[in-house]
């Protein structure tokens, strides 16, 4: 193979995976997704898996003579794409291990940590060979793209809350301002860019509750108090579930690294000022109702309830799913 045919097929197994749309998983039950999420990605990462083993065979150098000099750049690309693929039969291995009896939500991270790996994998042996072959990389990006997506969605999710106005269900005299301003709401959370990228599930609910809303304001019940708060209390569970895109595996892993490094600062800079750790975890807003509190209220905070309030959340990150160690080309290039 040559080297462009090396990276496409790189890039066709990045399209494969690109496919399995893990929001589209979310509601599924363990079997379906054994059935047919698990399988598909296995797919994709065991393209990817054999793509970079064809670029190790086009770079390893063979035997050479006593004192001749290989070129160390066509090595090193060999030796990325070596630990590359070591590292997704790894992911390989896990994708066939589940079982029925794993909790859904374990199934969609363990994909979502195999289709990043394969993400990151698959750019850094592309930068590598490109860098040596003159070529024009494709795959930059990618694992930005989806988590800045993500991050976006969590921020208009938690514009939505916020804006609800209150989290307790008003009395009866509050039902139509609280439930104007839900309207509100509702039409601001599907006029932005980032509507799209919302699960199906919750576009669907959101359209729901809207309607509902809009009939009620135009007292189609007769401004009806008890259907009303029934009404309310539909749009708090409906915005509660909404705390689920915490879930999303890119955003979990990058939760995990920010709350790792902001504990990591609070240790080593005793200076380190109440509005600049805010600063730095605003990223995290929407994590936690607490972490919230903490972030827009920072000089209210005690230090000591800032690091229980990290030490708290990382502690359940890395509880449940462990932590994912990044994949750096220096890593990839250990020696073998």
């Amino acid at each position: 193979m040559t080297p462009g045919q090396l990276q496409t097929a790189l890039t066709d197994a990045i399209h494969l995976a690109r496919q399995v749309d893990l929001r589209q998983c979310e509601q599924e039950e363990a079997p379906r997704l054994l059935q047919e999420s698990v399988p598909a990605l296995r797919n994709a990462v065991l393209a990817g898996a054999q793509a970079l083993g064809a670029v190790r065979a086009h770079y390893e150098e063979g035997e050479d003579p006593p004192g001749f000099v290989g070129d160390t750049r066509r090595q090193r690309i060999a030796d990325l794409a070596f630990m590359a693929r070591l590292d997704l039969g790894e992911r390989l291995e896990r994708l066939g291990a589940m079982t029925a009896s794993e909790a859904p939500w374990n199934i969609i991270a363990t994909c979502g940590s195999a289709r990043r790996r394969l993400f990151k994998c698959a750019a850094a042996v592309e930068r590598a060979l490109c860098a040596h072959e003159g070529l024009t990389p494709r795959l930059e990006g990618l694992l930005t793209q989806e988590l800045e997506r993500s991050l976006k969605v969590r921020q208009a999710y938690v514009l939505f809350r916020r804006g609800l106005l209150t989290r307790a269900e008003p009395t009866a005299p509050w039902l139509a301002p609280v439930l104007r301003r839900a309207a509100v709401c509702f039409s601001e959370l599907t006029g932005r860019e980032i509507y799209e990228d919302l699960r199906i599930e919750d576009r669907t609910e959101l359209r729901r509750l809207q309607a509902a809303v809009l009939d009620w304001l135009r007292g189609q019940d007769g401004h009806d108090a008890v259907s009303g708060r029934r009404l309310w209390q539909d749009i708090a569970v409906f915005a509660e579930l909404l705390t689920q895109v915490n879930l999303r595996p890119e955003l979990r892993e990058h939760d995990q690294a920010l709350l790792g490094s902001l504990l990591l600062s609070l240790e080593l800079d005793p200076s380190l000022s109440a509005e600049r750790l805010a600063e730095l975890a605003r990223p995290l807003l929407g994590v936690d109702d607490l972490l919230d509190d903490c972030i827009e209220n920072p000089t209210a905070v005690e230090r000591a309830e800032w690091r229980e309030t990290l030490e708290r959340l990382a502690t359940g990150l890395l509880g449940e799913h462990g932590a994912v160690p990044p994949l750096e080309e220096e890593a990839l290039a250990a020696p073998r």
